[in-house]
C-alpha cells in the first residue's frame, strides 16, 4: 500500500463514521500499470482480445483517455465474456465473468483504494475476498480454534447464487456510507450494470460482478 492509501487507512481507522467525498485521485496511472504488472502474463482475454503483454506496450496510448473518463465520470466499462466452469464434485457449471484486461487493471486499482477503508471495519475473523487472505487461512484458523479449544459443533452453509441474487440498490446504498466520491460510484454502478457476451452476443443485464473482491478480477 503506497503513502497516500496509507494515510487513508489510518483515517478510516481513527474515524469510523466518516465519509471519503474524494478518492477517484488515488486511482493514479501507476496504480493501475501496478495492476497490469500484478497480472498473470497469460491471464483470460476479455471481449476485446487484448493481452496483458499488449496492453502494457500500448499503455501510454490509452491510459490518458482512461484517466479522463474517470474524472468526468464517463467510463463506460465493455461487456465481459461469459465463461462456463465446471462446479468440483459436480456435472453442472457456473459462469463466470472475465472483463476485459484494462478493465480489470482499473477494477483492482478501485479495490486496493477501497480495501484502504474497508480493511479497517472488517473483523479479523473475517478472511472471504480479502487481501493476503483466503481459504487456507480460514482453514489454518480453524484448526487452531478446534486444537486449542473444546469445540462441540462446526457449521459449513453455502448462499446459492449469492453473487447473482445481491440486491445492487442496497449494496450501492451500503458502499456509500463510507464512499461519497460521486466517481468511484458511478464506476460501480457501470461495472454492475455492464452487459455479458456469450456466444459473440452481447445480453444487456447485469453482470456478475463481485465487488466485494475487485482485487482479485
Amino acid at each position: 500500500m503506497n503513502t497516500n492509501l496509507e494515510r487513508v487507512a489510518a483515517k478510516a481507522r481513527k474515524e469510523t463514521n466518516l465519509k471519503f467525498s474524494s478518492l477517484a485521485h488515488h486511482i493514479t496511472k501507476e496504480l493501475i500499470w501496478e495492476g497490469l504488472a500484478r497480472m498473470p502474463k497469460y491471464t483470460a482475454p476479455g471481449i476485446d482480445h487484448e493481452t496483458v503483454k499488449g496492453a502494457q506496450k500500448d499503455f501510454d496510448l490509452w491510459i490518458e483517455d482512461l484517466m479522463e473518463s474517470i474524472h468526468r465520470k464517463s467510463y463506460k466499462p465493455p461487456a465481459v465474456r461469459r465463461v462456463w466452469i465446471p462446479k468440483p464434485g459436480k456435472t453442472e457449471k457456473r459462469p463466470i465473468g472475465v472483463p476485459t484486461v484494462v478493465d480489470r487493471a482499473l477494477q483492482r486499482s478501485t479495490a486496493e483504494v477501497l480495501s484502504a477503508i474497508y480493511e479497517q471495519d472488517f473483523l479479523n475473523c473475517s478472511f472471504g475476498g480479502r487481501p493476503g487472505r483466503g481459504a487456507h487461512n480460514a482453514l489454518a484458523t480453524l484448526n487452531e480454534i478446534i486444537a486449542g479449544e473444546r469445540v462441540s459443533w462446526v457449521l459449513e452453509a453455502d448462499l446459492k447464487n449469492f453473487f447473482g441474487s445481491l440486491d445492487h440498490k442496497w449494496m450501492l446504498d451500503f458502499v456509500q456510507h463510507r464512499v461519497g466520491d460521486p466517481r468511484i460510484i458511478s464506476m460501480i454502478n457501470r461495472w454492475l450494470k455492464a452487459g455479458v457476451m456469450e456466444n459473440e452476443k452481447i445480453q444487456a443485464k447485469l453482470a456478475l460482478l463481485k465487488v466485494a473482491r475487485l482485487a482479485s478480477c
